[in-house]
């Protein structure tokens, strides 16, 4: 019997995503709830007629969520936490400063859901969640790889072979991720709103 194999394990490629828990996030979440509320009672939902769930959203409202001054607070943090992701993501900002290109405000309300999708043309996404209770439906991300591969047969779920992994929300937390990564929630089956603040960037 000849010399033993010695074998080296390589994680390439990874889906990275950042998870920060702000750290104000008690206060700023009063007031953000407060301002969500009161958009939502004078904006219309301009839910797109593309989508196939039901949520509320402002996503194609003109509205600027960002320019109001009770979002400036939010506003700095998604900076501050985009280009500390940027700089583990190994992104060139100095050359090619972040900005953010659009904000929205979601309220899912019992039984609404936000089908796959992923944000084209936007290098950053991100979502802040403003009000969570317990039993809100987790955001789901999608591996990269699932729709163009064969999916074998497994003896356990981990991480180095799964095509998808779900993360439950909590109030005061930012998740980031890169743009391409397809990702959905859940169905709500709770009676509570379930309210979080999504944005892009790009360079």
């Amino acid at each position: 019997m000849g010399a033993e194999t010695k074998s080296d394990t390589y994680m390439l490629f990874p889906t990275v995503l950042q998870v920060s828990r702000l750290g104000d996030w008690e206060n700023l979440n009063r007031k953000l709830l407060k301002a969500v509320y009161d958009i939502k009672g004078s904006t219309p939902n301009s839910l797109p007629a593309t989508w196939v769930c039901h949520v509320y959203t402002t996503i194609a409202s003109p509205i600027e969520v960002l320019a109001r001054q009770e979002f400036q607070d939010l506003k700095t943090h998604i900076m501050t936490e985009a280009n500390r992701f940027a700089d583990t993501l190994g992104l060139d900002r100095r050359r090619n400063p972040l900005r953010i290109t659009e904000c929205w405000l979601n309220v899912y309300g019992a039984g609404d859901a936000q089908e796959v999708h992923n944000h084209q043309n936007n290098v950053i996404s991100g979502v802040y969640y403003v009000k969570a209770p317990k039993g809100s439906s987790p955001i789901t991300f999608h591996s990269p790889m699932a729709d163009t591969m064969l999916q074998p047969p497994i003896v356990q779920v981990n991480d180095a072979n799964t095509a998808a992994a779900a993360f439950e929300p909590q109030e005061g937390q930012m998740v980031l991720f890169r743009s391409y990564l397809k990702h959905s929630v859940k169905t709500s089956r709770i009676n509570e709103d379930r309210v979080s603040i999504a944005f892009n960037l790009t360079m």
